[in-house]
């Protein structure tokens, strides 16, 4: 966009952030007749949602049984049944609009330790008899074998209701839309400040002035302190990735036979996948300062050389990283400020294609009124990681620390 903000600026809701949840909210209030102002500090997609992994997953980072145990059945079904109309949505989106982002069918969960292959089959049985959900499929040692060209992993799981795609692509095809709604769309404009002011809030980028009505925060992981304390609801992580020149269809075959995105179980997970040209595309690895790896390629390509040492071979075109906003309890932490005035949705902790995407949906529906489905993801409680910047990263790699020591020994 090359749009520039006046010096006082009056619309209905003011967005803050260029990605999912952000674009995704611009929409579906100009689709409601709000006038809209979308705010971002940078480029549209600068963030996570154009650096992320590409997996299209259903449900939350935790699985059903876990969400089950912290929330009651009830609650969690109908986050369930959300995280099911979240995949639907995009597919939707992405189809209704020829959003052309190389959309792939097939998630498929690897297993690298052996106590796996139970608790697949103990999902697979829970989801069939308590949500009915058939699209679960167990891959036995001897398939995953045949799925992967690795010797790493000794079960699987796939899901046949998940995708995967180029998020970025997606992304743009989404803002394309925001054009078609008349939003207003402001790159390269940070906001600074948030204000109640009376029936209204004023948002501050720099020396200029946004009045609106209701506000809409969508930063997630790089929120920083524009919400003060509401930080300490998530833990901000780095994730990298790398992508390797193209391999070709038959090559690419070789690697991963039907061309799945794959997740290990690990808590520190590797995750990859082949792009719409067959580049291996594979994230891994997470750092928690506020600085990113100086030569994050190597640390990415370390783990995937020890998942495919046959690509050591092939020479690695790109490598980037984002950042991650991660809940001590891995669910999403939607919320509102001000009076109900200012509305946030953040914290999906790895998970989040789909769901930021939906986040919109969900964050429209509110300031129209109907409360009910944004306030399932509301009424979650949120631990604060203590501390405040500069302690809270100590503490959050302390704990992590146990995790990684546990990959290693089971």
């Amino acid at each position: 966009s090359n749009e520039t903000l006046d010096d006082y600026t009056n619309v209905d809701v003011c967005v803050i952030g260029g990605g999912f949840t952000g674009v995704s909210s611009a929409i579906n209030l100009s689709k409601k007749g709000y006038s809209v102002a979308l705010c971002e500090a940078r480029q549209i997609g600068w963030g996570a949602s154009g650096r992320n992994g590409g997996q299209l997953g259903i449900g939350m980072r935790k699985d059903q049984n876990t969400i089950e145990t912290t929330l009651g059945f009830d609650h969690a079904r109908e986050l369930w049944n959300l995280g099911l109309e979240s995949v639907t949505e995009c597919i939707n989106l992405i189809k209704e609009n020829n959003i052309a982002c190389g959309l792939q069918k097939g998630l498929l969960d690897a297993g690298y330790f052996a106590k796996d292959k139970e608790d697949f089959l103990f999902k697979i049985e829970h989801m069939q008899k308590n949500y009915n959900f058939e699209g679960y499929e167990f891959i036995n040692q001897k398939q995953i074998k045949e799925e992967i060209n690795c010797k790493l992993y000794s079960s699987g799981l796939l899901n046949n209701f998940s995708y995967h795609l180029n998020p970025l692509k997606f992304l743009i095809g989404l803002a394309r839309l925001l054009i078609k709604y008349k939003v207003k769309v402001y790159e390269n404009t940070p906001v600074t400040n948030i204000v109640e002011a009376g029936d209204n809030v004023k948002i501050y980028s720099n020396k200029k002035i946004i009045k609106a009505n209701k506000v809409v925060v969508g930063c997630n992981g790089y929120l920083d302190k524009l919400l003060g304390k509401i930080n300490n609801n998530f833990m901000p992580i780095n994730n990298y990735m790398i992508a390797t020149e193209p391999l070709g269809e038959k090559t690419a075959g070789d690697i991963i036979k039907n061309n799945y995105a794959i997740c290990d179980t690990r808590f520190i997970i590797d995750y990859y996948r082949f792009s719409e040209d067959w580049r291996m595309i594979f994230g891994g690895g997470e750092t928690y300062s506020s600085k990113f790896l100086n030569n994050s390629k190597n640390f990415v390509l370390n783990r995937m050389y020890k998942v495919f040492p046959m690509l050591k071979g092939y020479k690695i075109e790109y490598s980037w990283g984002g950042t991650l906003a991660v809940t001590v309890n891995r669910l999403p932490d939607f919320g509102t400020l001000m009076n109900n005035k200012l509305l946030y949705a953040q914290g999906y902790s790895g998970h989040g294609l789909s769901l930021s995407t939906f986040a919109g949906k969900l964050i429209a529906e509110k300031i129209d009124g109907f409360n009910e489905r944004f306030d399932l993801f509301s009424k979650i409680n949120h631990l604060s990681i203590p501390g405040g910047s500069l302690v809270r990263r100590p503490i959050y790699s302390t704990a992590i620390f146990y995790y990684k020591l546990r990959d290693l020994l089971f």
